[in-house]
């Protein structure tokens, strides 16, 4: 496992060996089962959009960054389908089977899907490699635009999205002013800030005209 930076993980910690050790992984596991848990309690926030009336079981969510499974199969279990997304086949190697759950090997930004296909977005700790090898300030906006362009084109409107990442200070201001070009209502909730427990998700509406 590569060195730490600002004790975020690196891309190479999702691929071989290592995508196996994160799909065994107790600790791991509870922890995103709880995360999910808290963004899926997060749809139904008053300011984007309050209750979602659609019964569970009609209801298709994308999970951005699936992973090995823990976020899918945790909405899966509220009755609803999943496509799940990851860059890393490795990691969808380790996810398990369900015929509710349909698998893509994709990049966040160009995640192949059809128009208005899904109802709802989630995405745990994955939004933090939006801007992946960014150098600049300007890469960084262009990469994580495509990757809120890519949800707007693929989401329903009125659609939610909830994504828990944890940005470093510049990353967090280009998320924030890059949102502003794309019509999206919501923001940023930061759950027990500035300790150790501290969360950072985006609750969103897509709200086209």
């Amino acid at each position: 496992m590569s060195p730490r930076k600002n004790n975020r993980p690196d891309l190479d910690e999702y691929f071989g060996l290592e995508a196996e050790a994160y799909g065994t992984s107790q600790w791991m596991a509870r922890n995103q089962i709880h995360t999910t848990e808290t963004a899926l309690n997060m749809l139904e926030d008053e300011q984007i959009g309050g209750i979602i009336t659609n019964p569970k079981h009609e209801l298709l969510f994308l999970d951005i960054g699936c992973g090995t499974g823990y976020s899918s199969h945790t909405i899966l279990a509220q009755g609803s389908r999943v496509i799940g997304v990851d860059f890393s086949h490795d990691m969808l190697d380790e996810c398990p089977t369900d015929p509710n759950l349909h698998l893509i090997n994709a990049d966040m930004r160009f995640i192949p899907l059809r128009t208005n296909q899904v109802d709802h977005v989630i995405s745990i700790s994955a939004f933090n490699f939006a801007a992946a090898h960014a150098k600049t300030r300007k890469q960084m906006e262009q990469q994580i635009g495509k990757a809120f362009q890519c949800i707007q084109k693929i989401l329903k409107n009125h659609g939610h999205i909830v994504i828990e990442f944890y940005p470093t200070k510049l990353e967090e201001e280009v998320f924030l002013s890059t949102l502003r070009r794309y019509p999206f209502i919501g923001g940023m909730y930061i759950m027990f800030p500035n300790t150790k427990k501290e969360k950072k998700f985006l609750m969103l509406q897509l709200k086209k005209k």
